[in-house]
């Protein structure tokens, strides 16, 4: 089971947002959502939102028990396609993201960055999750074509470890800003766990979770 700072269960905390907050309208929404279940939980959880613990390194959020000195390090992502609709009396608008492969990359960079921040300390975990509605993020291509992009596919069942780079044809307008290969430690097993159902076409939201230790 995924604690945050040993203190508060991770699936609570999903549990908790999917009764109050089925779909978000951004990413910050999704951040603060989850900050506010968390501490809610757990009213000793000092909760600090897009925190920059040291020189060049950004995290989502910092939830820690410093009386027990025990921190968590989260990295979210919201990767939607077009929806919109009201939920409790509270309009929603999505807006189709695409770019599937450039997203997928920035989602592995992240569990790369949590790697780093937390092994270089003790008492230190670090949680990546991702909620979606765009279903080429978690079903597997059918086409059994090898990509430029498939070493950062994140789709059920994939398993990410080692050095992640880019095929050799991948245009220069795909790796703008996000050339670097990425060398994770760890080797991680990726599951999708259902989140919520709403109303309408891609209305179905998934959740990917990455525990990072």
């Amino acid at each position: 089971m995924v604690k945050i700072a040993t203190s508060v269960p991770l699936d609570d905390v999903l549990a908790a947002m999917v009764r109050h907050r089925p779909v978000f309208h951004s990413e910050a929404d999704l951040q603060h959502a989850f900050a506010w279940e968390a501490h809610r939980l757990d009213p000793a959880l000092q909760v600090r939102l897009e925190t920059h613990p040291e020189p060049n390194v950004r995290l989502d959020l910092l939830l820690s028990r410093s009386d027990l000195d025990r921190h968590t390090a989260i990295e979210l992502k919201y990767l939607t396609a077009l929806w919109s609709g009201e939920y409790a009396g509270e309009k929603f608008a999505l807006k189709n993201q695409g770019a599937q492969d450039v997203r997928a990359y920035d989602a592995v960079k992240d569990i790369g960055r949590l790697e780093r921040f937390v092994r270089q300390r003790n008492n230190w975990t670090g949680v990546f999750i991702a909620i979606t509605n765009d279903p080429l993020y978690w079903r597997a291509p059918t086409h059994g074509r090898a990509t430029n992009a498939a070493a950062f596919r994140i789709y059920e069942g994939s398993a990410l470890s080692g050095l992640r780079a880019w095929g050799p044809n991948t245009g220069a307008g795909t790796v703008k800003n996000r050339m670097d290969p990425i060398q994770l430690a760890g080797s991680y097993d990726l599951t999708w766990r259902d989140y919520s159902r709403i109303s309408g076409a891609r209305g179905q939201f998934r959740a990917l979770v990455v525990e990072v230790d």
